[in-house]
């Protein structure tokens, strides 16, 4: 049976497509608080602001070992391209979901300078990988080049300081929140 593509070949993108899905219903409940028809409880800032950071790495930590271990496994080709490019447009809609969640918090007066920062950083990260998306690279080889380039090094670092700003921010506001700032969770 020549030409016919292996099972384990194509059952990769329905399983990276439920990840995501599930990605995004713990990052909706992690802004809500749970409750969907409740929205984001008073007092309940922290707790859902701690939840968002931890999902977000959590789920682009996942991402990344996705995409190492479909590329170990994937010959040369279109399925390496495809491998990439599922990464990256799932990469984009958790960027765009961390956004979202991120602006639905609202924050302590005195924590709204801190969040934006975080924000903003979140967002370049986005941009980023909309740009990547976006380009039309002609194969694998050139998209993962462009993801391993000082600009998304740079980003990345930018959103871990900004993170940690807002860290210092909640900890001198009271409270024993502990965000995941360094991508691996307290």
């Amino acid at each position: 049976m020549s030409g016919c593509r292996s099972r384990r070949s194509t059952d990769t993108l329905p399983a990276m497509r439920i990840r995501r899905a599930f990605a995004v219903l713990l990052l909706l409940a992690a802004a809500c608080g749970g409750d969907a028809d409740a929205g984001p409880a008073p007092g309940d800032y922290f707790q859902q602001l701690q939840r968002v950071s931890e999902t977000a790495h959590i789920q682009e930590r996942g991402l990344g070992r996705d995409l190492q271990s479909r590329l170990r496994e994937a010959p040369a080709g279109e399925e390496r391209m495809t491998v990439v490019t599922v990464y990256v447009d799932q990469s984009a809609r958790l960027y765009e979901d961390v956004v979202d969640a991120l602006r639905q918090l609202d924050p302590p007066q005195e924590l709204a300078g801190a969040q934006r920062a975080y924000l903003e950083a979140w967002k370049s990260q986005l941009h980023l990988m909309r740009q990547v998306r976006d380009a039309g690279f002609p194969g694998p080889g050139p998209t993962l080049k462009a993801l391993g380039g000082p600009a998304f090094h740079d980003a990345a670092g930018e959103t871990e300081a900004r993170c940690e700003d807002l860290q210092a921010a909640v900890v001198a506001n009271g409270s024993d929140v502990d965000l995941v700032c360094d991508g691996r969770p307290a």
